[in-house]
């Protein structure tokens, strides 16, 4: 009777340790991809005879749905910092000063209509689209706050996600859309730049 008692409390505490084992060897450890850092600074610099430079945000992320740019490795304000700090430089004091104000850095996600039949068990569609924007005007004051020059520009991207996207590839797919928004706005911004602050370049 002991000895049966025995090795029945042996064969519950060997199952017990094999299923502790088991639900051990299910536990997954999620590592997000590391982004790389989005960086202008490759880029020649942009030099103006200004005293200063601000960035003035005037806009402000609600941080809920359906805006999302606050769900991004790199937020579009964010990038548009980077951008600034590495493109736009003083050369010279003086009571003129530049602005960077931030109209708009957001991004929007929709949901897509998707197919409910048989034949959609068997194809991955897209759910979603995330529909950024980056609007800046950039102005040059004196010492007065006259504006002496000034230009507006503005950026569109979008993208759709899949059924069932991964956290890492919603990181991806959320990065790519910063990358190319923020190439956009670089390219329009650098022409206008040239264009209308001619004077107060170096």
């Amino acid at each position: 009777m002991i000895g049966r008692l025995f090795r029945t409390r042996a064969l519950i505490m060997v199952i017990s340790l094999i299923a502790m084992g088991a639900l051990g060897a299910c536990e997954t450890t999620v590592s997000r991809p590391v982004i790389p850092e989005l960086s202008f600074k490759h880029l020649p610099a942009l030099n103006f005879t200004v005293g200063r430079i601000e960035i003035v945000e005037k806009y402000r992320s609600p941080l809920q749905s359906p805006n999302v740019e606050h769900l991004f490795p790199t937020p579009i304000m964010q990038a548009l910092r980077r951008w600034s700090d590495d493109r736009l430089k003083t050369t010279a004091g003086g009571a003129n000063v530049m602005r960077v104000i931030v109209e708009d850095a957001s991004a929007i996600v929709e949901e897509l209509k998707t197919n409910e039949d048989l034949e959609a068990l068997f194809t991955t569609e897209q759910a979603e689209r995330v529909d950024a924007r980056l609007q800046v005007k950039i102005e040059i004051t004196d010492a007065d706050g006259a504006v002496l020059a000034f230009t507006n520009t503005e950026a569109a991207r979008s993208r759709t996600t899949p059924e069932n996207v991964s956290l890492n590839e919603r990181d991806q797919i959320y990065n790519d859309l910063t990358m190319v928004l923020m190439n956009d706005y670089n390219t329009s911004q650098e022409q206008v730049i040239r264009r209308y602050f001619d004077t107060f370049l170096k």
